[in-house]
């Protein structure tokens, strides 16, 4: 079974995960959409405010589900472990600790209790207990996708050379992973090898629900490589598919802003406010528009 990193965050704690200022990520939570589960679900738009340490906020106690050990189920398993992350990650851990002591969880619990520990706020911890699990002996294609949510909480932990070493670690067990493959780019773009990420997505993922987000960072990558008309072409076609991405109109409006169209920028920009208010997107939206007015003709 396959599960993405952001998709282990409480609701709330998703509106409040924070990043190192100095190692965020480029649009950081998009990536995260597809970690995980082979889709960062949203590998975090890291809709996260800028600085600070990388935290989740649990739920509070009194709106947790109770979660049934592995004693109270007829046999424990990842499904069931993994079901209760978004609404309680301290039962979460608590079943797969009682998992692990009765003996037979294995990889299975380990996994589920790293992504616990990173929905509890511990990105750091979280990140080097599952590249532990990706390298232990197993299912290469289990392993990838551990080594995907490792990588995925190294992003939230705001460490990109981290971030490429567990994606390119995956890669090589499964060289066309979408997740691996957006969460190792956007790990490039951060760390100034702008080509690199655009050799990792050319080409784009063949899976349908990946190539929106892949295009929004091939874009970001051409940005930075001077291709404007390259990157206006991805972000062009990345907001046909999902036009309301607050992360594809951000790089839209900066792309605009590099092309002299000020009007343009300006309205994607408000339009990422509209959209999505409280995210990470709508902060640099809303600096963008500050240097704007004050400087309304700087390309």
């Amino acid at each position: 079974m396959t599960v993405s990193v952001l998709q282990c965050l409480p609701g709330n704690a998703r509106r409040n995960v924070r990043r190192r200022p100095h190692a965020a990520l480029p649009g950081a939570v998009p990536a995260l959409r597809m970690v995980g589960a082979g889709l960062l679900p949203a590998w975090l738009v890291m809709a996260a405010p800028a600085g600070g340490q990388a935290r989740a906020v649990p739920p509070r106690h009194d709106q947790a589900r109770p979660v049934p050990l592995p004693e109270a189920v007829s046999g424990p398993s990842l499904a069931t472990c993994l079901s209760h992350l978004p609404d309680d990650p301290d039962g979460a851990r608590d079943y797969a600790a009682a998992w692990a002591a009765r003996g037979g969880g294995g990889i299975a619990a380990g996994r589920c209790g790293a992504l616990a520990q990173l929905a509890l706020g511990d990105a750091h911890g979280a990140a080097v207990a599952l590249d532990g699990l990706a390298h232990a002996p197993g299912d290469p294609a289990t392993r990838a996708a551990i080594a995907r949510d490792a990588a995925g909480a190294w992003a939230v932990d705001g460490d990109p050379p981290r971030v490429l070493d567990s994606a390119g670690y995956g890669l090589i067990l499964a060289p066309r992973d979408a997740g691996l493959l957006i969460l190792h780019a956007r790990a490039a773009v951060a760390g100034d090898r702008a080509a690199q990420a655009v050799a990792d997505l050319t080409p784009l993922p063949s899976d349908p629900a990946a190539q929106a987000e892949a295009l929004v960072v091939r874009a970001s990558a051409y940005r930075r490589l001077g291709r404007i008309d390259l990157a206006r072409a991805d972000i062009d076609q990345a907001l046909r598919r999902t036009p309301q991405d607050a992360a594809a109109l951000l790089e839209r409006g900066i792309v605009r802003q590099r092309l002299g169209d000020m009007p343009g920028a300006r309205a994607d920009w408000e339009q990422v406010m509209e959209v999505a208010p409280d995210s990470r997107q709508a902060d640099l939206a809303r600096q963008d528009l500050a240097v704007l007015e004050a400087d309304p003709d700087a390309p």
